[in-house]
């Protein structure tokens, strides 16, 4: 027999506000935004007049854009349920047991097929974003345990058998992040004769996952295969043949200026190659993605040019002769002596091609990991959210524990922090007629080293010649903050002026208004 259901409850925007089912998204820029937006809600009038506040704000792709703490907007979502019986009677907030809204993150797979994402904790570990359809359908509770006890059969050694069998399964352990929502206090509800939770909408965190960023999901269509990938190599990586500059002759760290200061393209590509190998394969390293890769170029053999008196062309292995350019030419302390450039790269058949391509498309994905670190909750540039909102009500007599869900927000993009959102901050620079009274407040402490190296000659420092010795004398160095920071607007003003030669920025990245200046009685 089924058990008996709580009658239909509607879960949709504050009437008055905005139609649909979703919850809506203010936007403020007060202080005591919660305080102000509660009294808003208690007369009809002043909830109309809330639509003003709306996040109304689009990028260049007319997608939403909500802001950061520190660009000194705020927004909350609203949300209200009321009982879908003649008069609509509001929800008695004492039948509710919690409420809330998950943020989710929209994504789609190689196949361009949508799916969303919801952040995630297990097992007292932060997963980070995972797929949502892990935790199961569209109407899953966020929690485990509610999620668990809504498969109650009321017998208990069943239970508890479920229990441990859904314990041992992923969708039995995610924990959905939750942002918390409140009822509106009950003088403001009675008042208002409806039922309205409210809740902060979260656009910053500090939280990183636990695991190692998706680099299956973020290098979906850039495998080695792809199209993409093959160009971006340069053409030896790609398994063709290629020449190499200056064949035959013979060079040492010093070419590394000629190779930088190079205007034709066979010198820039050799420079490219030596980079891509060891910075963005690492094709030198000890992990077993480097090692692959070097065991790949160490099958292919370069030529030299032939010497006078050769009959057969002298050869090296091309992982043995990259890694010992890259020692001469791209990393400190190169070693003495030199080296012959070979004549060609030699085209690969596919199948070495394919080994080639695997073994870079591995390391470039175990490099970005390394680079890229725990990935954070908001990090990711131009990503698109959703809002849904839910409450969970109390069982009531026969009728089991309910969740009730939100229709999905619009979808909204994450203002960078580095955007502008109105009027600037304001810095105050002191007046020259009060250097004299700026007391030093910030302490540096410079090692032995280096105070020798900035105490010494800048000429000697930047030609390299500079010796530290066998110095012992560790330094501090007090300064004002005021003149550093009237020191850094003096460089400012300089490079802008230069960089204006070129980009002519200066109309809209700088606004100077004169003022008259406030006296005093």
């Amino acid at each position: 027999m089924n058990a008996p259901a709580h009658h239909t409850i509607t879960l949709a925007a504050p009437r008055d506000i905005a139609s649909g089912k979703a919850p809506v998204i203010l936007q403020r820029n007060d202080e005591d935004f919660i305080e102000a937006i509660l009294e808003d809600l208690k007369s009809p009038a002043s909830r109309s007049g809330l639509q003003s506040d709306l996040a109304a704000t689009r990028n260049a792709d007319q997608i939403l854009k909500l802001f950061q703490p520190t660009q000194r907007l705020f927004h909350v979502a609203l949300i209200e349920a009321w009982c879908a019986t003649p008069g609509t009677p509001r929800l008695d907030p004492a039948r509710v047991d919690a409420a809330g809204m998950v943020l989710r993150r929209q994504r789609s797979d190689a196949a361009g097929t949508p799916y969303l994402e919801g952040w995630m904790r297990a097992a007292g570990r932060l997963r980070g974003w995972v797929p949502t359809e892990r935790i199961g359908d569209s109407k899953a509770d966020p929690q485990p345990a509610v999620r668990r006890a809504g498969k109650a059969t009321g017998r208990p050694a069943i239970d508890r058998a479920l229990a441990k069998l859904d314990a041992g399964r992923e969708s039995g352990l995610l924990d959905e992040h939750v942002i918390p929502m409140f009822v509106a206090p009950p003088d403001i509800c009675g008042e208002a004769g409806r039922t309205v939770f409210y809740g902060v909408v979260q656009t910053t965190s500090s939280e990183l996952a636990s695991a190692p960023p998706d680099t299956a999901t973020t290098f979906a269509g850039f495998g080695p295969d792809s199209t993409e990938f093959t160009a971006h190599l340069i053409q030896p990586l790609q398994g063709l043949a290629y020449s190499f500059p200056d064949a035959g002759s013979t060079f040492n760290a010093s070419y590394l200026d000629t190779l930088q200061a190079a205007t034709d393209l066979a010198r820039q590509r050799f420079l490219l190659l030596l980079r891509q190998v060891s910075s963005e394969f690492d094709a030198f390293g000890s992990s077993a993605e480097s090692q692959a890769i070097f065991t790949e170029l160490e099958a292919i053999t370069l030529s030299y040019t032939l010497r006078s008196g050769e009959l057969n062309p002298r050869t090296v292995a091309a992982g043995s002769f990259l890694k010992n350019a890259v020692a001469m030419l791209l990393l400190p302390d190169p070693p003495a002596g030199t080296l012959e450039m070979p004549a060609s790269w030699p085209g690969i058949d596919d199948a070495a091609r394919r080994r080639l391509g695997n073994a870079l498309s591995a390391a470039m994905q175990a490099r970005f990991s390394a680079v890229k670190g725990r990935p954070g909750r908001f990090d990711e540039p131009d990503a698109v959210y959703v809002l849904r909102a839910f409450v969970r009500l109390k069982a009531e007599g026969a009728c089991p524990p309910q969740t009730l869900w939100s229709d999905y927000s619009e979808p909204f993009v994450i203002a960078p922090w580095y955007e502008g959102t109105g009027a600037p901050t304001q810095i105050t620079l002191p007046d020259p007629d009060e250097f004299r009274s700026l007391k030093p407040n910030v302490s540096f402490l410079l090692p032995p080293k280096l105070q020798s190296l900035l105490g010494g000659s800048p000429k000697d420092m930047l030609e390299g010649k500079l010796k530290t010795g066998d110095v012992t004398l560790g330094w501090i160095c007090s300064f004002s903050i005021p003149i550093i920071t009237l020191c850094a607007f003096i460089v400012l003003n300089i490079f802008l002026s230069l960089f204006d030669l070129f980009f002519r920025w200066s109309a809209f990245i700088k606004i100077c208004i004169p003022f008259p200046k406030i006296k005093g009685k």
